[in-house]
C-alpha cells in the first residue's frame, strides 16, 4: 500500500509513519518546516503548505492509495495570533487534500479534535452537535464539514483527544512540557476542574494503519484513550511514572484564572461505534505511561532529581 502522510514530522505524523513503515506501506512523507525523522521511508519532502497548488504535483506524480493528514496549527494561543495562517493550514489544507484524494481515488484519513465541543455535555458521541469555544476549535470543525462534503466516500475524519507520547523535538507533548517547565524552575498550575480523555499517538497510528485498509469503515468517528482525567491527576501520574516529588505541581481551579475559565470544561469521548469495529484498542493510561520517554536535554536534570532512576532507562539507538 501507498500513503502520503502530511504532518508527518509532528508528533502523531511520525509516530503514524513509523507504525506505516513496519506495517510494509510505501511511505511518502510532507512537512512544512522541520525534517522528518523516520527511517525507511519511500521519500521525505519539505513542501510549504501553505502553498495550496503545489500539493497536487507531488501527490500526481505519487497517485498514492492513501493520504493522511495529519498536519495543524493547534496551539490556542497561535491560532489566536495569526488567525490566517493557521485557517490556511488548518481548513483549507485539509479541503485541498480532500479534493485531490478524490481526483486520484484515494483514501482520505484525517486528524480533527475535542475541541469542537464546549465541554458542557460529556462524553460526546461522534453524533453529537459540536458547540466550539474557540477559534482553534472553530477551524477544525470548519475543515470537518469541508471535507465530508467533498468526500462523502472513503474518507475519516477522526477526532481524538489530547495526546500523549514523545515528539520528535522533544518539546510538544504534555510530559515533555511539563517536565521543561519544571526544569526551568517553575512550579506548573494544574487545573483539577478541567478533564480529558487522554491518547496515546503511538496509538492512534495504529488506528490509521488500520484504518487504511479498512474501506468499509468511512465517516465522523472519535478515538481516545480509555480514562478521564483531571489535568492535575495527569500531571500527577506523569511525575510517579518518573519517580518525581509530586510538589512539583500545584492543583488549581481553571476558574481562578481570567481568560482560562472559558476553556472546555470535560471534553471526554464516547468511542462508539469506531471502537467496536476496529481490532485496535485504546490503550490505558499506564500504557500511555510506560511509552514516555524523557527528553535527552533534560536527562541530567532527571538523574540529579528523580528518586528511583531506574524508572527509566535511556534508550541508546545504534546507527
Amino acid at each position: 500500500m501507498k500513503v502520503a502522510v502530511f504532518g508527518a514530522s509532528g508528533m502523531v505524523g511520525s509516530a503514524f509513519c513509523q507504525a506505516a513503515v513496519r506495517r510494509g506501506f510505501v511511505t511518502d512523507g510532507f512537512s512544512h518546516r522541520h525534517p522528518i525523522k523516520v527511517k525507511d521511508m519511500a521519500s521525505v519532502n519539505q513542501l510549504d503548505l501553505r502553498d495550496l497548488n503545489a500539493l497536487e504535483r507531488p501527490l500526481l506524480d505519487g497517485w498514492p492509495q492513501v493520504i493522511v493528514n495529519a498536519a495543524a496549527i493547534s496551539e490556542p494561543d497561535r491560532v489566536n495570533q495569526d488567525a490566517s495562517i493557521s485557517q490556511v493550514i488548518n481548513v483549507d489544507l485539509p479541503h485541498r487534500l480532500a479534493e485531490i484524494s478524490n481526483h486520484v481515488g484515494a483514501r482520505f484519513l484525517h486528524l480533527s479534535t475535542d475541541l469542537v465541543f464546549d465541554g458542557s455535555a460529556p462524553p460526546y458521541r461522534s453524533t453529537d452537535r459540536p458547540n466550539p469555544s474557540s477559534l482553534y476549535g472553530k477551524q477544525k470543525l470548519e475543515a470537518e464539514e469541508a471535507i465530508l462534503n467533498c468526500c462523502p466516500e472513503n474518507v475519516v475524519v477522526l477526532r481524538i483527544t489530547i495526546v500523549n507520547g514523545n515528539s520528535p523535538s522533544g518539546r510538544r507533548s504534555v510530559h515533555e512540557k511539563l517536565l521543561h517547565a519544571i526544569a526551568k524552575g517553575k512550579r506548573p498550575t494544574l487545573f483539577n476542574d478541567e478533564f480529558r480523555q487522554p491518547c496515546s499517538c503511538a496509538n492512534i497510528a495504529d488506528v490509521l494503519v488500520e484504518l487504511c485498509q479498512r474501506p468499509n469503515l468511512n465517516g465522523l468517528f472519535h478515538w481516545s484513550g480509555i480514562e478521564r482525567l483531571s489535568r492535575f491527576e495527569l500531571g500527577l501520574s506523569i511525575l510517579k511514572r518518573f519517580a518525581l516529588p509530586e510538589n512539583l505541581v500545584e492543583s488549581g481551579s481553571r476558574i481562578a484564572f481570567p481568560g482560562e475559565d472559558e476553556r472546555p470544561a470535560d471534553l471526554a469521548f464516547n468511542l462508539d461505534p469506531l471502537e467496536g469495529k476496529l481490532n485496535t484498542r485504546p490503550s490505558t493510561l499506564a500504557e500511555q505511561l510506560e511509552e514516555m520517554s524523557i527528553p535527552d536535554e533534560l536527562y541530567d536534570w532527571f538523574k540529579d532529581h528523580t528518586t528511583d532512576s531506574s524508572c527509566f532507562l535511556r534508550k541508546f539507538s545504534i546507527n
